[in-house]
């Protein structure tokens, strides 16, 4: 009976420890590493052979993660929804989005530079009107619109502060015209 006892003692003794290691106390001297503010300009840039056809700026004011996780912690959606006429007899439109989208998140390193986390997606809009020649774009208010997008997901770029780093390059296979993403990092102060 005696031992019946004891195990069961043992047994409720060990239900009621907190199972798992102990967490290290932090060091009251230490202090927690403040996040840093830093302005990131991301632009497209797509260009006709070497003519510059358009650059996109976006500017975006983030605070750095000092924890070192780069999630993504801000976002930017910038665009229209356009009406497409769907294939059928009811005639009835489906809404698209047109335009950017741009998720970041940056991560503050210990040797001063910064890790940058980018997911950027931009879409326009052209039109092919009838009689037109597959391939062959213009902007008018006939015909069925095509989307073209260029989209870059889970770009991980490191960066000092006021570096400028080309982050892709991609041809549009409709076009040829060459796209360009390139990212800029400046600490605020």
């Amino acid at each position: 009976m005696k031992k019946t006892i004891t195990i069961f003692a043992v047994f409720a003794l060990f239900l009621s420890c907190p199972l798992g290691r102990a967490q290290e106390k932090a060091n009251p001297s230490e202090k927690p590493k403040p996040s840093i503010p830093v302005k990131l300009l991301v632009v497209l840039t797509e260009y006709d052979g070497e003519k510059k056809v358009a650059s996109l700026p976006y500017s975006i004011l983030i605070n750095s993660d000092p924890s070192g996780h780069t999630a993504y912690s801000s976002f930017t959606r910038v665009g229209v929804r356009v009406p497409v006429a769907s294939a059928g007899k009811d005639g009835q439109s489906t809404f698209v989005d047109v335009g950017s989208n741009i998720d970041c998140g940056v991560q503050s390193e210990e040797d001063g530079r910064f890790t940058v986390r980018l997911n950027f997606e931009r879409s326009s809009l052209y039109f092919q009107g009838r009689g037109d020649e597959k391939g062959t774009i213009k902007t008018a208010e006939t015909g069925q619109p095509y989307i073209p997008t260029i989209r870059a997901q889970s770009l991980l770029v490191t960066v000092k502060d006021s570096q400028s780093l080309e982050v892709l390059t991609a041809t549009d296979p409709l076009n040829g015209h060459v796209f360009r993403i390139t990212l800029t990092l400046n600490v605020q102060k």
